[in-house]
């Protein structure tokens, strides 16, 4: 009889000697191999990554991470991204972005899943134009793939073949990654891209920045898989029209793991080119119900003790009435105004984008109850 201490650290006495061993198989030689490639060494220092690309100076978009823009449609995210590739392209700074790939890893992948194949050329004679570089030398340095016409399947095969087999890419551009799935809420295919883009960057030791539509709602990036690239990116951008200037983008970080960069402007000149604004003075923020944000003016923890106290059990379903009056008296509870129906309306339109409720499909187009989804992703 001997005794042994079993893979999670318990105790185990009494176990007949040889009892219950085997030979390993495959999986254990695969799964121990991982494990110590895995395994992190105190006494072994692990350098910073190279930085791609600065944002002011910032180190904002590094090899082997990902990043993303969001933004509402015809905010000018397309506009925005050009600039930060001509950045990559030349290694000069065009709006705040300033280039800084490496002479042995300099060409860029550029994806776009949204736009007919006129206007991704567009975007893409957009890109050479920013940079000044010539025909020739744009052929060399990125390749430019419009995939409209592509299922789901094959765009994330093809992508992942051109990553796995071009030689010095060292940025990659998903414009519409919310087009490499076919549900937007599905947690699984969103778990799946997002592992997708954490494998590519950290195998190829690349940088990909992708882009993502905002909820009409709220702030913030759509869907589940909206909810996975905030998690996970090193830098998100958010790129929106001025309230009160329409011909004026602005740019700031949402989230960013290095030291943040001040938010800058920019608008479309004459030349349909994106063009910096000097010294730019944003409007001022709104008053009132139009400046109030239940994603920025309340916790995640408050909306998780309110719903729960709304929806007691995993049975509750509530009509839309029953559920914004008890909104307001559970929010109240926690000091928050539910007063106006702006409120209790954005309040809601924004728990069913963030999925932390949903209405609940019984045959009826309107009128549908709610329920509480208690293991939403914040």
């Amino acid at each position: 009889m001997t005794d042994f201490i079993d893979p999670l650290g318990n105790f185990v006495a009494e176990i007949e000697s040889g009892a219950g061993l085997q030979e390993p198989t495959p999986n254990d030689t695969r799964f121990e191999a991982q494990c110590q490639e895995a395994q992190l060494d105190i006494d072994k220092e692990i350098p910073a990554p190279p930085v791609a690309i600065y944002i002011g100076d910032s180190p904002a978009c590094t090899f082997g991470n990902f990043s993303a823009s969001i933004g509402k449609p015809k905010g000018k995210k397309t506009f925005n991204v050009s600039a930060l590739v001509a950045a990559a392209l030349t290694n000069s700074t065009v709006l705040s972005y300033r280039g800084n790939m490496p002479s042995t890893q300099n060409r860029i992948l550029y994806f776009d899943t949204e736009q007919s194949t006129y206007h991704a050329h567009r975007v893409f004679k957009r890109i050479a134009r920013l940079t000044g570089l010539t025909n020739v030398e744009i052929k060399r340095r990125i390749q430019f793939y419009a995939l409209r016409r592509y299922s789901v399947e094959d765009r994330i095969a093809m992508i992942d073949h051109l990553i796995r087999n071009s030689k010095c890419v060292g940025l990659v551009i998903i414009d519409g990654i919310r087009d490499l799935m076919l549900d937007i809420n599905s947690p699984r295919e969103a778990t799946q891209i997002v592992n997708y883009l954490m494998k590519w960057t950290e195998e190829y030791n690349l940088h990909i920045h992708t882009i993502i539509h905002q909820n009409k709602g709220d702030e913030n990036a759509r869907g589940h898989i909206g909810t996975e690239i905030n998690n996970k990116s090193e830098t998100v951008l958010k790129v929106e029209k001025d309230k009160h200037n329409e011909s004026v983008s602005t740019v700031e970080a949402v989230y960013i793991r290095d030291i943040t960069f001040p938010s800058f402007a920019f608008q479309i000149n004459s030349s349909a080119l994106p063009e910096l604004l000097l010294n730019y003075e944003p409007s001022k923020d709104a008053k009132g119900n139009e400046a109030w944000n239940p994603y920025f003016d309340i916790t995640v923890d408050i909306h998780r003790r309110v719903l729960s106290k709304v929806f007691p059990t995993s049975e509750t379903l509530l009509r839309r009435g029953q559920l914004e009056d008890a909104l307001r008296d559970g929010y109240s509870e926690e000091g928050i105004d539910l007063t106006t129906d702006y409120r209790i309306d954005k309040l809601v339109k924004f728990l069913c984008n963030k999925r932390m409720i949903e209405q609940v499909d019984i045959g009826k187009k309107k009128g549908n109850p709610f329920r509480f989804l208690k293991d939403f992703h914040y």
